[in-house]
């Protein structure tokens, strides 16, 4: 599997590869010097819209980065004109009018136009495997090359077809029936076929061999692969090849025409694991997506930092729902510079914003797993929260009468029991709080105005004092951990939002290590790395929208983009993954929102997710294990439930 047109495929590849990108169109045609463009701009990370081939489900999808569906074959309601089941691949062809795709159980090749979805040529017999004119046997990895060939991996008929559009076979490498690695006169059973921009064949054997075979027959090179059972090799520049390894644990890999290994990714365990990946497709903007076939999922991952920062698909869960996928096996990429200049496209994105992007079902919202976890004895909001060990300690905030409280207890997050630890001396609500050592931290809040105060919990004693003081009063600040080290962002003086960024590893010294470019008051504040992620919260001009990542160890602030909307009192949760996740929070007007937005800081990326079930604001939150939780909060009133967010 591969890009169906080479042009765009090389492309790709120099951007991966951090030399720029070439101006030639797809097919090796030249740019058109002025086309019109229009508003509809696909949001990252995908650099314009994904087609995937989902075979368990017999349908093609065209998605965005949000997870909406911008197209599909067949339309729902809808029966194809011809059958079309187990569809193995779905790649474009030039000038992005038509799809073709190869049904691999069904022995079939099929040609659709796109958008309309019509069928437009077929070669095989459904569900009739052979090998004479006509036929095919478990059909692979099928192009249409700018010449008009069609060319496929015949896979158990050990050869590579080139077809008119007559039907006509114009041209074969290996020997039909004859199965083994002896190229270009034999080849073994064949499961890839990527056309080259010279017009070679680079050819995949099951047996573990790569092929460069020229377009006069003749073999340029050969190599084992580095792997069990190569898939659906790519060429990169300077002769390097990107091929996935379908097994388990799977790999995404970067060789050279000698099959040494330049990259790898393949995590032996964990949520970042393959399984059976069938194609590594390069996208650019550092990223490579991989159909994760046994894991139902497509994953994009970056080259950089070896995580995956994307998907669509449950992990582990088969649907056809909203972001659900069965055994994914194919896909291809319409570019932003398409979506450009495409009028038609532009209406069927448009379409599609129309529509919110939707929850996956049992309990997921994309990849993030949100569920109830029992009540509060007491609603409360504005509080401060830290996990230890398997419980939350939990302290302070806003009471149903609206009253500040100075109570610290332990909080079980499985059956929502509290017990009262003790207390401490200063009533309290919108500070920020930190485990330092055996002892809990609250840094500032306020009351009746605005407090220096650093009040330290002994979980020994279960004794409280004043610690300590900040170098200015602050409320309605936030904490983040890095390691061994506590920072505290922006925050409310009395007078004004504040823009200093404080570090401290003691609780009772503290230095200033960066500046916002903006006071902010509510910010969210999660972590990436050794950097801190602050999405939204309150300017002295109202709720800002901005996202910026501040390197502490630096100093240095910058601006990555904007959430959907501006939002304040959200929560922060940071992945292991790198990614940060932002939940709910008080929109312009006040009100409590749904909203959840993921931010991934390597790509610079800021991708809406599904809506939580419910609004909430100004909750506590506590990192415990895998699982993060909301503790309390506001949603018109006071709240009392518990919610544990487990990202990935």
């Amino acid at each position: 599997m591969t890009l169906a047109v080479i042009g765009l495929a090389a492309a790709m590849a120099w951007a991966i590869l951090g030399r720029g990108t070439t101006t030639t169109a797809r097919g090796g045609r030249p740019p058109v010097a002025k086309v019109a463009t229009f508003k509809i701009h696909p949001p990252p990370p995908i650099p314009g819209y994904l087609l995937i081939a989902d075979r368990g489900n017999n349908r093609i999808l065209l998605v965005d980065s949000r997870k909406r569906i911008i197209w599909r074959y067949p339309r729902p309601g809808s029966s194809p004109s011809a059958a079309f089941r187990f569809d193995d691949d779905a790649f474009f062809a030039p000038g992005f009018r038509r799809i073709i795709s190869n049904q691999e159980d069904q022995h079939t090749i099929e040609v659709l136009s796109f958008p309309e979805g019509s069928l437009r040529w077929i070669y095989g017999h459904v569900n009739v495997r052979g090998h004479a004119d006509g036929y095919l046997n478990t059909p692979d990895d099928a192009y249409l090359l700018p010449n008009g060939l069609r060319t496929v991996a015949d896979a158990y008929n050990c050869r590579v077809l080139f077809l008119a559009a007559t039907h006509r076979i114009v041209r074969t490498i290996g020997t039909t029936g004859t199965c083994s690695h002896d190229p270009p006169r034999t080849l073994g059973a064949v499961n890839g076929a990527t056309p080259l921009p010279n017009g070679d064949t680079l050819v995949s054997e099951i047996a573990g061999w790569i092929d460069d075979v020229t377009r006069n027959g003749r073999l340029r090179w050969s190599f084992r692969a580095p792997v069990s059972y190569p898939s659906d090799p790519q060429p990169l520049p300077g002769g390097r090849i990107l091929l996935a390894d379908y097994a388990r644990p799977g790999h995404a890999l970067i060789v050279d025409h000698h099959g040494r290994v330049l990259w790898r990714y393949g995590p032996p365990t964990g949520s970042g694991a393959l399984d059976h990946p069938s194609l590594a497709l390069p996208l650019g903007h550092g990223l490579i997506a991989v159909n994760d076939d046994y894991r139902n999922r497509v994953v994009l991952i970056s080259i950089h930092t070896h995580r995956i920062v994307w998907q669509y698909g449950v992990t582990d869960t088969k649907g056809s729902e909203a972001n659900h996928l069965n055994t994914p096996d194919g896909m291809d990429l319409l570019p932003n510079s398409v979506v450009a200049r495409s009028r038609v496209i532009q209406t069927l994105a448009r379409e599609a914003t129309r529509r919110p992007p939707r929850a996956a079902s049992g309990g997921h919202s994309g990849a993030l797993s949100v569920t109830g976890r029992g009540r509060l004895p007491a609603a409360v909001q504005r509080a401060v929260a830290v996990g230890l060990g398997g419980h939350a300690l939990v302290a302070g905030g806003l009471d149903a009468a609206q009253q500040s409280t100075n109570g610290v207890f332990s909080l079980d997050t499985a059956s929502g029991r509290t017990t009262l630890l003790g207390s401490v001396p200063q009533a309290f609500h919108d500070a920020a709080g930190a485990l330092i050592g055996r002892r809990l931290l609250i840094f500032g809040g306020g009351a009746v105005a605005s407090s220096s105060a650093v009040q330290a919990f002994d979980l020994r004693s279960h004794q409280g004092t004043v610690a300590a003081h900040l170098p200015t009063p602050l409320s309605d600040l936030v904490a983040a951990r890095i390691r061994g080290t506590v920072y505290l962002v922006g925050g409310y003086d009395g007078t004004s939002p504040q823009s200093s960024v404080y570090a401290t590893e003691s609780g009772t010294s503290f230095r200033r290590v960066a500046r916002l470019p903006i006071g902010l008051r509510y910010p969210a504040v999660g972590t990436s790395g050794g950097d801190l992620v602050v999405a939204g919260g309150r300017t002295r001009f109202g709720v800002s929208p901005a996202v910026y990542i501040v390197d502490p160890r630096k100093g240095t602030t910058s601006r990555i983009g904007s959430l959907p909307d501006g939002v304040s009192e959200a929560s922060a949760i940071s992945g292991s993954n790198g990614r940060v996740y932002i939940l709910g929070g008080r929109d312009a007007a006040g009100n409590a929102v749904t909203d959840m937005t993921v931010i991934d800081a390597s790509l610079r990326s800021i991708t809406p997710l599904a809506p939580l079930h419910t609004s909430v604001a100004d909750a506590a939150v506590a990192h415990i294990g895998r699982d993060w939780y909301l503790i309390g909060g506001w949603r018109g009133a006071n709240l009392n439930q518990i919610l544990a967010i487990r990202p990935p």
